[in-house]
């Protein structure tokens, strides 16, 4: 714009001097004077200097002439290339940038086609609105606050703010915002120019965890729900499996243990589509040694679903407590006979064969008789533990109806149950289901987990067994209307002397190896045992037995079992 200014000013300068040339020398010749005698003279002496004259001084006005001509020309030319400029500029602005224009208070008067894709809403149901009520806390935002504070004072307003976009989650935009003021130097407008770098804050996060996770003690292995590929494997994950950043994303999580049965892991994370739990937790002895893997399923912001399991080294820990239990064994070989001697004879005395019992005796013999009963459980459970980690306890398995079973498992423990004014029910619509099981080792199971869901289940309540089939496998739970357990002890619970603290704060007897033994006894039987609970209203723990392959009936019978 200054050089058109410069060339504009030439351009009237040169016509100017031209025209006070020439009228200059019209009045000389008019007018008279020393200049019009020598203009006159050279007039009637030499006509060529007459023409010579005439021809520089029209020559200098046409020059004058074409100059102006040529300098419009060229400003027409300046002004619309730079008309172009701005409209690529705006253009390019309007296509890229988040804009708007609020008034100095914050309500909307202008907005981009940007502007109401990011927020969701129309031109006409923003413009009126505060621009306060698209920020994250809305009103009491804070950023939104101090900009507007210092767009009042005259600054400039610079950073990254929190918005609610058009589905309701957070969107990060970096802006500028400017204030307009009119000639008292009163604000009247702002302008803000505003980029949405949400992905490129999640891109950032996304680095961090990853520097986080491939730092991790414990293995990480991200993979596809589908076809099992592999997408991510931390540091401890790929020196376990012996691979390379640059190989994983060509593996499938079968290739990181030989052993892998893709059939059995299918079964594991079964109960992860169903939304029986968040998590799945399976222990498996490889290679390198016994680990605890942890299961659960991701979803990406792509919709995508990817298995995220934790691999952890539990050596360390089995060793220890594989140390306390024998350390412990010892004690319980050495105390069980005298136990048993003592407990024989309480029992004795509290019979009155040894003769009368006084009333004062026999709440002493009473308790005296609980507690002796209660040790030799300790011992005869740690001894059991003991047998079925040396594999000297016998799981030979024979086809059994679980229906009859269960019956079996109710009336055996009805006594406990009457203890605790606690009813156990049967409830399933299966006439029969055939597993192979070993009898009296499964009916130790249930017993502990009928006799757990008793102490724990409201006076007066019902215990609920059920029994149904799911594909290849039968499932039976023991259900309980008691306090749940939270899912932060859920690691704890078939740990050995494992105790929780109660939700309801109550305390209840056990050993603290019931559920430690159950698992290895169902985990010898190829099944699996777990739980799910909601903390005040109950807890289930299920067992998942495969069906018998003897056990195949067609569909006439009662139930339809086909294994797979």
């Amino acid at each position: 714009m200054q050089r058109i200014g410069h060339n504009r000013t030439f351009s009237v300068a040169i016509i100017l001097i031209a025209a006070a040339t020439t009228i200059a020398a019209f009045s000389a010749i008019l007018f008279g004077g020393p200049a019009a005698s020598q203009i006159k003279v050279l007039l009637a002496n030499n006509s060529t200097e007459l023409f010579v004259f005439y021809f520089l001084l029209i020559s200098t006005l046409g020059l004058a002439l074409r100059r102006r001509t040529d300098i419009l020309r060229l400003q027409t030319s300046l002004m619309e290339h730079q008309a172009v400029e701005f409209d690529l500029q705006d253009r390019a602005l309007q296509a890229h940038a988040i804009v708007s224009v609020t008034d100095r208070d914050g309500i909307l008067l202008m907005v981009n086609e940007n502007f109401e894709s990011a927020f969701g809403k129309t031109r006409d149901q923003l413009l009126g609105m505060s621009e306060a009520d698209l920020h994250w806390d809305g009103r009491d935002d804070q950023t939104f606050l101090d900009m507007q504070r210092q767009l009042q004072s005259g600054q400039t307003w610079t950073g990254e703010s929190r918005v609610r976009g058009a589905d309701g989650s957070m969107l990060c935009m970096q802006g500028t915002v400017v204030p307009f003021h009119d000639k008292s130097g009163r604000l009247i407008k702002n302008v803000a120019i505003r980029t949405d770098v949400t992905n490129a804050r999640k891109a950032k996060d996304a680095r961090f965890l990853k520097t986080l996770f491939d730092q991790l003690h414990d293995e990480v292995y991200i993979y596809d729900v589908d076809t099992l590929a592999i997408r991510y494997m931390n540091l401890r994950a790929m020196d376990r499996c012996n691979m390379s950043p640059e190989t994983i994303t060509s593996k499938r999580i079968s290739d990181c243990d030989p052993a892998f049965e893709e059939g059995a892991f299918r079964a594991y994370v079964a109960p992860l589509f169903t939304k029986e739990t968040e998590s799945v937790t399976v222990e498996v002895d490889q290679a390198k040694g016994p680990v605890e893997v942890k299961t659960r399923i991701y979803t990406a912001d792509d919709g995508q679903e990817l298995f995220v399991s934790v691999l952890r080294d539990i050596t360390e820990r089995k060793r220890i407590e594989r140390a306390r239990l024998e350390t412990v064994s010892v004690v319980s070989h050495e105390l069980r006979t005298p136990l048993t001697s003592i407990k024989g004879a309480l029992r004795l005395l509290k019979s009155g064969v040894l003769g009368p019992i006084s009333d004062e005796m026999r709440p002493i013999l009473e308790i005296a008789d609980r507690n002796s009963e209660r040790l030799l459980l300790v011992v005869n459970d740690i001894l059991d533990l003991e047998k079925i980690r040396a594999g000297k306890m016998d799981f030979t398995p024979k086809p059994t109806d679980l229906v009859a079973f269960l019956s079996d498992a109710v009336s055996m423990n009805k006594g406990y149950g009457d203890e605790h004014n606690v009813r156990f029910a049967l409830e399933t619509s299966l006439q029969s289901a055939t597993a192979d099981i070993n009898y009296d080792r499964m009916m130790q199971v249930m017993s502990n987990l009928m006799s757990n869901a008793a102490k724990f289940s409201p006076t007066g309540g019902t215990v609920r067994i059920g029994l149904e089939q799911r594909k290849n496998r039968f499932r039976v739970t023991v259900s309980d209307d008691g306090p749940g357990i939270p899912e932060s002890a859920r690691q704890a619970v078939f740990e050995s002397f494992a105790q929780l603290d109660n939700v309801d704060t109550s305390k209840r007897k056990g050993t603290g190896l019931g559920l430690t033994i159950s698992k290895t006894i169902v985990d010898a039987h190829r099944g699996k045992l777990d739980f799910h609970s909601t903390v005040g209203k109950g807890t289930t723990f299920f067992v998942d037995l495969p069906i018998s392959v003897a056990s195949q009936q067609d569909d006439t019978g009662s139930t339809a079992i086909a294994a797979e």
